[in-house]
């Protein structure tokens, strides 16, 4: 027989607190909910155990449930096998180690679970602690016979009155349980009150955030017999402390005197809270199926619907696997990599669904979920494609999501005037293009050279003239390259054909805006999924500037003030904002060119080529800023341009120019 890998119990603990340590705040409360709800339960309640509040002024935190419940044996394996919790154990199934892990590490004096089934419907109750060489074990009870005379010691054992802890463990089940089970969360000591949550300092849980993450982590409730599942979260408050009515809410008097009032607050999931008025659609946003869902919320009505039980009260980027929410974010680099841009993203919400990896189509894309139910990961452990996401999302960007941030953009003040910005960016496109040729392969179906994707094309987002405007084609009419051509990194085992090719590519446009937060310490950023249409030409990209940076501050009174005094200021200051605006599209220029680029060969002879990693690091907004700081050149310039316009400078400055 051969021997078999198994976990030593010494290591057991460290296992439980390495997942633990995985996860994060109220994992707990969705790994207890997930087994419930697989056990076809259609009440799952997170209520406060009751006796022990009148007994003792102890408030213990219970979850109960009217599934099928456990017989005795499977409620042993559930908690006694790390790995195991008698269900299916696979990839894209449970990993039977989820609730022990996130639960038993903050709650050392024990968690109870009474299990309710057909086979025992008087109930049975194990009761798993940490002892004290730091390994779980069941705490065991002595059985006597009638006459008292001891017979033996269970870990099994029908629920008991119990002094010590002050309840009738029997009687914590609730009326409408006939099958299901009972769990009552101890803590670290008998004493210990459990009810807000884990007692870790560093994960600060409260009943509120309780109930945030889990009406943010499901997406929605399951339904059962054509009703939602109903999930309630207890909650306390002193009563007469709220303006609440508590009419239909229990209240407790505890041991000193003191009525709390039992609340219950309900859960129902994060589409609840997507209000019904949004407009919304679909889009597959790559070769395996995955859609984005999209929702846009219109002015005026609020982009979060529902009560303040959202975790975040506002809209959120998420991606659904098996009707959870992971990696939910709401910054503005999630929404800028869809096209989603700053006026508009406040009342967008963006639900991805990817396909699943599953064992049984172990040659199928999809993703999967770490043990730690923490993150998520795409087949062979990489990252999700986010970037591949949003271009093809941006590719077929919705029609009324264009109309929603066009509308938003025209309130703006300030911005820069459409025909000197599409005359401006011409003359540039003619001036810098002969500079910024870079030999690329690119993929051609007769090419000889074999390589594969850097992730960049040209062709794609080229600069398309309307009547009156100038290019290399006829004026008047349409000019535009042919299809996109992928740049290819060159490699004898690669996938596309290629040639070699000195091509040229589309421009950015730039706008000036407020930067907040974090950003305001950049002169610039790139968002590379955002376009601008200008007099029918469709600029893909922009640069945006931080119009209230001092450095730009500075720029434009110095030029106003000291330079032309006697001139407009406001012309000056759109001088400067267009040539330094011109400036930074030229350097998003010049990197986009050099993705393909050949640039050495390392010791091995081999070829070494500048990829999109490299040109994206050049872009990133301290890289920008970089390259926006002491330019001699644009001063040069706005001296010149600016004569034109303002004539001789003052003569009293001494500024070099």
């Amino acid at each position: 027989m051969p021997r078999y890998v198994h976990v030593p119990t010494g290591a057991t603990a460290h296992l439980i607190r390495q997942a633990y340590e995985a996860g994060g705040p109220y994992q707990w409360a969705r790994e207890a909910w997930k087994n419930s709800a697989e056990s076809g339960a259609s009440i799952i309640h997170f209520g406060i155990e009751e006796q022990a509040a009148k007994n003792r002024g102890t408030l213990r935190r219970t979850i109960m449930d009217n599934g099928s419940g456990m017989r005795p044996d499977d409620l042993r394996t559930f908690l006694t096998t790390f790995g195991g919790g008698g269900k299916p154990i696979g990839v894209d199934g449970n990993f039977g180690q989820g609730f022990k892990s996130s639960v038993l590490p903050w709650n050392h004096y024990g968690v109870v679970v009474i299990s309710y089934s057909d086979d025992e419907p008087e109930g049975a109750m194990l009761w798993i602690y940490r002892d004290e060489e730091g390994n779980y074990a069941l705490k065991e009870w002595d059985v006597v016979d009638e006459e008292g005379e001891f017979v033996s010691r269970m870990d099994v054992v029908r629920p008991f009155p119990d002094e010590d802890h002050g309840c009738h463990w029997g009687n914590i089940r609730p009326p409408w349980m006939k099958t299901g089970t009972v769990m009552v969360l101890l803590g670290s000591s008998p004493e210990a009150e459990t009810w807000q949550g884990d007692l870790e300092p560093s994960r600060q849980e409260n009943v509120d955030g309780l109930i945030r993450y889990l009406n943010s982590r499901l997406i929605e409730v399951p339904v059962r017999n054509n009703k939602p599942l109903e999930t309630t979260v207890v909650d306390l408050y002193v009563k007469g402390s709220t303006d609440r009515r508590d009419t239909q809410d229990k209240t407790v008097v505890m041991p000193s005197g003191k009525a709390m009032v039992w609340r219950p607050r309900r859960i129902h999931g994060l589409r609840h809270f997507i209000p019904e008025s949004s407009k919304s659609g679909k889009i597959v946003v790559d070769d395996h199926g995955t859609e984005a869902e999209w929702f846009y919320v219109p002015d005026p009505e609020s982009p979060v619907g529902g009560s303040s039980d959202y975790i975040t009260q506002r809209p959120v980027v998420v991606v659904d696997y098996q009707g959870e929410a992971y990696h939910a974010e709401h910054g503005k680099s999630r929404y800028r990599m869809f096209g989603i841009t700053d006026e508009i993203m406040g009342r967008t919400w963006m639900i991805l669904h990817p396909p699943v990896y599953s064992d049984s189509r172990p040659t199928a894309w999809g993703v999967l979920t770490q043990a730690s139910r923490n993150i998520l990961i795409a087949k062979g452990g990489l990252e999700l494609p986010w970037e591949e996401w949003g271009d093809r999302f941006f590719d077929n960007f919705p029609e009324e999501l264009a109309e929603a941030r066009d509308k938003a953009r025209e309130k703006r003040s300030g911005q820069n005037d459409p025909t000197s910005l599409a005359k401006n960016l011409s003359r540039i496109l003619d001036r810098l293009n002969p500079r910024f040729k870079a030999s690329r392969v690119l993929s051609s179906a007769v090419g000889k050279i074999t390589g594969n994707p850097t992730g960049s094309s040209v062709g794609k987002g080229d600069i398309q003239l309307s009547k009156g405007g100038s290019s290399r084609g006829k004026t008047g009419t349409s000019a535009r390259t042919s299809g996109p051509r992928v740049v290819l990194a060159p490699s004898g085992s690669g996938a596309l054909t290629g040639t070699v090719s000195r091509s040229r590519g589309g421009f950015p446009a730039f706008d000036w805006s407020i930067f907040e937060g974090d950003e305001t310490k950049f002169l610039a950023r790139y968002d590379a999924n955002d376009s601008r249409n200008i007099e029918g030409v469709e600029y893909r990209g922009v640069v945006h500037l931080n119009e209230r940076h001092p450095v730009f501050i500075q720029e434009i009174n110095y030029w106003s003030d000291q330079v032309w005094p006697k001139s407009d200021p406001t012309q000056v200051e759109q001088l400067i904002r267009r040539i330094y605006g011109e400036e930074a599209v030229a350097h998003v220029v010049h990197a986009q060119r050099l993705n393909g680029t050949l640039v050495g060969k390392d010791e091995d002879g081999n070829p070494i080529y500048i990829g999109n990693e490299d040109v994206q690091a050049l872009l990133t907004p301290p890289a920008l800023s970089a390259a926006l700081l002491g330019l001699t050149n644009v001063e040069a310039r706005i001296l010149t341009q600016g004569g034109g316009l303002f004539g001789r400078r003052n003569n009293t400055d001494t500024k070099a120019s």
